[in-house]
């Protein structure tokens, strides 16, 4: 029987894996994983590196805390805003809007870099910025989506799949431009949430068919 007793954690540990993984997740953005030393994160952490291996085990799990943490952080805008009581247009327009706000940010766009650069070396990193990122957002979206089918204002489908694809209108083209170094402005993603959010409405809107207008 081992008689190791657990680790105890503290608040000031708790706080100091913080400082360790802000400082490196700020030093790994700049310089990506290859330019970036324990001994660097240490520097300007302060403390021994025993801290860093007691906390992330080595360099390698101290990357990995980065991107799961940095990966939820993009989603927390939308996480947290409650669009139950808008209509479905003005609701999903309220998310988009907020998500592109985010991800279009310079710190965001480093961050991708960061991800398509490590992900051949690390490719774990890519199943959980998919599954906390994108995947999460759609979520989000899905979650607005569902009562207007439960209701019968939009055709019968899996709101999974209606997110998905309002989630990738406005998203792929605009973070490739990013990616690209091209700037995207306010009234660029104003405008791609509209067009994303005209092919979706008229695409399952209930139609009456007397008439050919939308219910």
């Amino acid at each position: 029987m081992s008689t190791e007793k657990p680790v105890r954690i503290t608040r000031r540990g708790i706080e100091r894996r913080e400082q360790i993984r802000t400082i490196a997740g700020a030093l790994f953005l700049e310089h990506g994983y290859e330019g970036v030393s324990v001994d660097e994160i240490m520097r300007q952490a302060g403390g021994s590196k025993t801290n860093l291996y007691n906390h992330f085990g080595d360099k390698e799990g101290l990357f990995m805390a980065v991107i799961s943490q940095m990966s939820e952080t993009f989603t927390y805008g939308i996480k947290d805003l409650d669009v139950s009581m808008l209509p479905l247009k003005d609701g999903l327009e309220r998310l988009g809007r907020q998500l592109l706000t985010v991800l279009m940010e310079e710190h965001h766009v480093a961050f991708q870099r960061l991800v398509i650069a490590e992900s051949g070396r690390f490719p774990a990193i890519t199943r959980t910025w998919f599954e906390k990122g994108p995947q999460m957002a759609r979520h989000y979206f899905a979650k607005a989506i569902a009562p207007h089918v439960e209701n019968g204002s939009l055709r019968q489908g899996d709101p999974h799949i209606m997110a998905t694809h309002f989630h990738d209108m406005i998203v792929e083209n605009l973070l490739s431009l990013a990616l690209l170094g091209q700037y995207v402005s306010v009234e660029m993603q104003r405008q791609t949430i509209d067009d994303a959010l005209q092919t979706l409405l008229h695409g399952w809107l209930v139609r009456n068919d007397r008439t050919g207008g939308i219910l």
